[in-house]
């Protein structure tokens, strides 16, 4: 199966020193699909805290008796005050924080009856439940149960994705009551881009133009190449007066660039770049940049949607429903582009995939879609072709968005039109089976500088 979907998004978190009464914490995400717990650690404030993996966070407030918290957001992100859950979620900084287990008068059955945490809560919140089930166990009765001795107040934020090629921002505002007087917090919060450095750009252009058979290029998806942030570089480089404020290799620190900035596009005019990622086979190539090219994002996917006999997703081979690659951002390239994708399979290991038993006499349409619109058809004849010539796809394309694809046997059908496959917008292009990969496959299977 293709790695799902790939997207490791920059989030720079700034923190506005406004007045408050609160205690911050930093924020960090929540936890992946079979994760069991999520960490909410406490910290104290800061000016600037970062943090580069996208998603929804958890922040919690300090040990103080807050009423009435509420939050609110403007911009990238939502926030909402969530029900503190001792048994998901790890507080480790809270100072003082213990689980203690009480009597129905709400009082401590005697010393030892608490557990103080100092590095795991939730190790020492199992210890507090397993402490009074053996007592309520010998009474035979419900008699205690597990509190915390501070209040522990949870907020949910969930920032949005993205895809631009340049960093957004919002704020989030959080409000309360203590011992009866209002108080608040604003939260100034950044979702960054990672930027290739504008030599690289330059060094891949004038190698691909100086050699094209050398196949110089930006490579995508690496975590051995360091980009910059956009909004450090903002706040460090190219805001500053002092050109000697800006140091590069100060700002070179984040891996897996996959922004090209406008500065980085006007140094290449005329130039032809290309970008590929050699782990997923995908290659985008931009033909003789047209001046005045906006910065564009290169974040992308590759994947193979399943779905089962009754339409639920799944992930089983046999049952492919499409074939999908593409980019997410919505940035136009000016000028001309391909873009090619090896898919990982044969032609012959295609049809298996897609659950389809093709006799070797079968002539068999695979059609590409390009924001759900049909951009190709592949006319595959399986008695004349070669079933173990690796699937590259290439595309064309022109002052237009890099697109979102998919590769599919069915063409879904568009309410009111009775053949999605016919008119001027639907088939662009029918070729023969392998006349489609003939460009592609060399710089898609095997891709070298």
């Amino acid at each position: 199966m293709k790695k799902a979907l790939a997207l490791v998004l920059a989030l720079v978190l700034a923190l506005s020193m406004a007045v408050s009464a609160f205690g911050l914490v930093e924020l960090k995400p929540a936890p992946v699909a079979g994760t069991a717990t999520i960490d909410v650690p406490v910290i104290d404030v800061h000016d600037e805290l970062y943090t580069h993996v996208d998603g929804y966070y958890y922040i919690a407030l300090d040990a103080k008796d807050y009423k009435d918290v509420a939050v609110s957001t403007t911009g990238n992100l939502t926030a909402e005050v969530v029900k503190y859950d001792p048994a998901t979620m790890n507080v480790t900084g809270i100072d003082g924080l213990r689980f203690e287990v009480v009597g129905k008068d709400g009082k401590l059955g005697g010393e030892g009856w608490y557990f103080t945490v100092v590095d795991d809560s939730i190790a020492k919140y199992e210890a507090a439940v397993a402490f009074a089930k053996a007592e309520n166990d010998a009474l035979k009765a419900n008699v205690y149960s597990v509190v915390t001795n501070v209040p522990v107040n949870v907020i949910k934020v969930t920032v949005a994705d993205n895809y631009t090629a340049a960093y957004t921002e919002g704020t989030l505002k959080i409000t309360a009551t203590l011992n009866k007087v209002p108080v608040s917090k604003t939260l100034r919060v950044i979702n960054d881009v990672t930027i290739f450095e504008y030599e690289q750009v330059k060094w891949a252009a004038k190698g691909y133009n100086a050699d094209p058979a050398k196949s110089a290029y930006l490579e995508l998806c690496d975590e051995e190449t360091l980009g910059y942030s956009d909004y450090d570089a903002y706040v460090k480089g190219y805001n500053k007066v002092d050109p000697d404020e800006y140091i590069i290799n100060d700002l070179r620190t984040i891996e897996d660039p996959a922004v090209v900035s406008t500065t980085a596009f006007r140094a290449i005019t005329g130039e032809t770049l290309k970008l590929a990622c050699a782990e997923e086979g995908l290659v985008v190539t931009l033909k003789n940049i047209v001046a005045g090219q906006k910065g564009v994002n290169f974040k992308h996917y590759t994947d193979i949607a399943y779905t089962d006999l009754n339409g639920n997703f799944a992930y089983d081979e046999g049952e492919a429903d499409a074939i999908e690659f593409g980019f997410l951002g919505n940035q136009v390239v000016l000028g001309d582009f391909t873009v090619a994708y090896n898919t990982g399979y044969t032609w012959f290991t295609l049809r298996e995939a897609f659950g389809e038993k093709v006799e070797e006499d079968d002539i068999i349409s695979y059609y590409v879609l390009k924001n759900g619109k049909v951009v190709k058809e592949i006319v595959v004849d399986y008695m004349t072709a070669n079933i173990y010539q690796p699937v590259v796809v290439e595309l064309d394309g022109s002052n237009s968005t890099l697109g979102q694809y998919q590769i599919v046997m069915e063409v879904p059908a568009v309410e009111g039109e009775t053949n999605p496959n016919t008119g001027a917008e639907s088939v662009v292009g029918v070729v023969a089976a392998l006349a489609v990969v003939s460009v592609a496959t060399a710089a898609a299977v095997s891709l070298k500088k």
